[in-house]
């Protein structure tokens, strides 16, 4: 089902590839359908120079059938959401290769609109970037800091790529010279942190970094990232971007909300081993990860200037090819919410959970928390003094950084879209600003006070 088109199709730039040039490539790799061959430049090029939007039905056809004689089971039913809220969907099933399981993965988001099963996780691809983090904490997070450091390092390309003679679609709305430079400086910034832990040393020098934020020479160190990334990361970075229009800027957009899902699925795994820990009488261990957990989010914090950059009248152009996505939809967030205390009864009851099913249907099977565990051990007097003022201290930490999380978040959808319903039908701003008073670790009074 496709939004109502109120902004028209443009036609592609004359060296894009057509409808027409993709059809014939697919009919050229059909001859053997090797999922490792498929002809992903190709159909990406087109797809970027049109928007996913605006693909026509013939090639959809195409691509659906092709899906359909793919090895393995394929499951009509299996959205998006529940792809990515596994953190594997793209694991081969039976008779399926990992180069078919892929392609499915990618020919799902691609025709997420066609099969009407669009949503937030097929808009940011979340399926094709999402893997499950390592058991470690530590490596969790090195797996985190890798995945930031592509996406940026692939969105400052994608930027500097607009001051060429031969800009990458999208490129409607090109940015100026200085947006460019902006971007890149802002996208530094938040790649410094994950830099410092996950390059070889000397990649970024920590006494800069620590003066002045922001002034890694940005070249070197996004050419770095991309040298080392190799041809299946690459294809990875490639097929997870799918616009729905032609603008610029929504690959900023994209790129963006991917990172805060990455760091997203590092917080959860981060906050699923505290839990553990806290079970284990290992207090203090539990509160260094509730505090490694402030920490990423406080790193991310700058990725919400980032995406200030966006120009808000590209952003309103685009979004209207994106309802029935909305970022009330991620898993990832609730998730990481959800693993600090148990959300009440009407934030259960509200979008922000009734969106996300399987996370919610895990909260009401009585998914531990750190907080119901903290205070499990309270209760049985098994936790001492030390550890308590520990916990209590990396939980203020993370309260106060969530806090400006939410308030940075506020503010940018204030200046973005006013008081505008949001995408995917929900309330936006007034939503946003309704659950500015939730708190992570909650009094107990106010436990059953929260809003949606």
């Amino acid at each position: 089902m496709r939004a109502t088109e109120t902004v028209p199709a443009v036609l592609p730039p004359a060296e894009a590839p057509t409808r027409a040039d993709v059809l014939a490539e697919l009919d050229a790799w059909a001859a053997s359908g090797a999922p490792a061959d498929f002809p992903y430049a190709l159909l990406l090029g087109h797809l970027r120079s049109v928007g996913k939007h605006f693909l026509s039905t013939g090639l959809l056809d195409r691509l659906a059938a092709i899906r359909d004689r793919l090895p393995g089971t394929a499951d009509p039913l299996r959205t998006p959401a529940a792809r990515a809220e596994d953190a594997d969907g793209l694991a081969p099933t039976g008779g399926e290769t990992v180069d078919a399981s892929f392609l499915r993965g990618f020919l799902d988001v691609v025709l997420d609109k066609y099969d009407d099963l669009y949503d937030y996780p097929s808009y940011t691809a979340l399926p094709l970037l999402t893997r499950p983090a390592p058991a470690d904490w530590r490596a969790a997070r090195r797996s985190r800091d890798e995945t930031l450091l592509l996406l940026l390092a692939d969105l400052v390309r994608f930027e500097q790529r607009a001051l060429t003679d031969t800009p990458a679609d999208p490129h409607d709305m090109p940015p100026t010279p200085e947006l460019v430079s902006k971007r890149a400086r802002l996208a530094v910034r938040v790649m410094e942190p994950a830099a410092l832990r996950a390059l070889p040393a000397g990649s970024v020098d920590p006494v800069a970094v620590a003066a002045v934020p922001g002034r890694t020479p940005v070249g070197p160190l996004m050419s770095a990232i991309l040298r080392a990334a190799g041809p299946e990361r690459e294809r990875v970075l490639a097929a997870s971007v799918q616009p729905v229009y032609v603008l610029h800027d929504e690959y900023l957009f994209l790129r963006t909300l991917q990172s805060f899902e990455t760091t997203f699925t590092f917080m959860s795994a981060a906050l699923t081993t505290a839990v553990h820990r806290l079970a284990a009488d290992r207090a203090e261990e539990a509160a260094e990860l509730v505090g490694a957990v402030a920490d990423i989010l406080k790193e991310s914090l700058p990725l919400f200037s980032l995406l200030a950059t966006m120009r808000p009248e590209a952003f309103q152009t685009f979004r209207e090819f994106t309802e029935g996505a909305s970022a009330i939809q991620s898993a990832g967030y609730k998730t990481f919410e959800s693993l600090c205390s148990t959300p009440g009864l009407a934030r259960l009851a509200s979008s922000a959970y009734t969106s996300v099913p399987a996370v919610r249907e895990r909260v009401l099977n009585g998914q531990p928390t750190v907080q119901g565990t903290w205070q499990d051990l309270i209760a049985a007097q098994r936790l001492d003094a030390d550890g308590e003022a520990a916990l209590e201290a990396a939980a203020a930490r993370l309260e106060s950084v969530h806090q400006r999380w939410k308030q940075t978040h506020y503010r940018l959808a204030v200046r973005m879209i006013g008081l505008r319903s949001g995408t995917g039908y929900t309330q936006g701003v007034p939503y946003l600003a309704a659950v500015l008073e939730n708190r992570l670790f909650p009094a107990p009074d106010r436990h059953g006070a929260l809003v949606g």
